[in-house]
């Protein structure tokens, strides 16, 4: 979905106010947004079968897979995806890497816990490290980054550091936004917050045409349940907003609240239920090793 430009001046003049106080998330508020952003939407269920789907179509041979997945957190995602492999009878040594120990932390508990049950089939490690840190000793028959790329500096020293961890016959699998209006403001406070923008699937698409490199892209589309931002007292909506927009929504003064909530209805749809529904969408790119 386009963003007309008279929406576009709105938010952009909104963001770019002197008077707006602009607080990052620590740790905890991020994993409480993310937690409440997931559970108002359906996306992370599609992620899944089409991550599912596209190894069984290029790798469904293959008994056991050396998996790493860049920006693991707590592992949201990838808790039920190697739950679903292990139940495909497959043997797995899995390395997740993520500069947030915290998140670390959660994903070294449950994975001890999924070795426990399947110790003959499932091995990990875990790092609290960042792409540009990671040294491992090994490569990797499928790399996995689900909405980490971001977070990155640049997108050709990602990729290349990427390509060097596949193995011969690797596959790499990417979730990234599409800019939609629901990510209008993030992409515009990350600018400020960070002096620099996050990248969108646009950016990513870009280089890998412009790099020759071959990839297949499937658009996921779902919307997400906004109605809890409207309820003043609302825990849930307070997170959830923090995590649409990628700052503390505290610091902001009612009037400036109130610029961004009517944005964010003027772009949804109100459902006969009473439901606030907002359009979003996800590009996934998968990838192989040239041969």
């Amino acid at each position: 979905m386009m963003i007309d430009s008279s929406q576009k001046s709105a938010i952009t003049n909104f963001i770019s106010d002197p008077k707006l106080k602009l607080v990052k998330l620590n740790e905890q508020e991020y994993m409480e947004g993310l937690i409440a952003y997931r559970s108002q939407q359906n996306e992370q269920e599609m992620i899944i079968d089409a991550t599912v789907q596209s190894i069984q179509k290029y790798k469904s041979s293959q008994e056991s897979y050396t998996i790493l997945s860049i920006g693991c957190g707590s592992g949201l995602l990838e808790k039920p995806f190697l739950t679903k492999l292990l139940e495909l009878n497959k043997s797995i040594h899995f390395v997740g890497i993520d500069p947030k120990k915290a998140e670390c932390l959660i994903t070294q508990e449950w994975c001890q816990k999924l070795s426990t049950f399947t110790p003959n089939k499932f091995g990990f490690e875990i790092h609290p490290v960042s792409l540009e840190e990671f040294k491992p000793l090994q490569t990797f028959d499928i790399i996995l980054l689900i909405h980490s790329f971001y977070y990155f500096p640049k997108i050709e020293s990602s990729v290349n550091k990427v390509y060097e961890l596949m193995g011969a016959e690797g596959m790499t699998i990417i979730a990234i936004a599409v800019k939609t209006k629901l990510n209008e403001p993030y992409h515009y406070i990350s600018q400020r917050l960070y002096q620099r923008p996050r990248f969108f699937s646009e950016d990513l698409y870009q280089f890998f045409s412009e790099q020759k490199i071959p990839f297949s892209q499937e658009i996921i589309e779902f919307s997400v349940n906004i109605t809890k931002c409207f309820q003043k007292d609302s825990q849930l909506g307070k997170h959830l907003l923090d995590f649409i927009v990628g700052a503390n929504t505290t610091y902001f003064s009612p009037s400036q609240l109130q610029v961004l909530l009517d944005y964010l209805s003027s772009n949804s749809q109100k459902l006969e239920g009473g439901e606030i529904m907002i359009p979003n969408s996800v590009s996934f790119y998968y990838f192989q090793k040239k041969k």
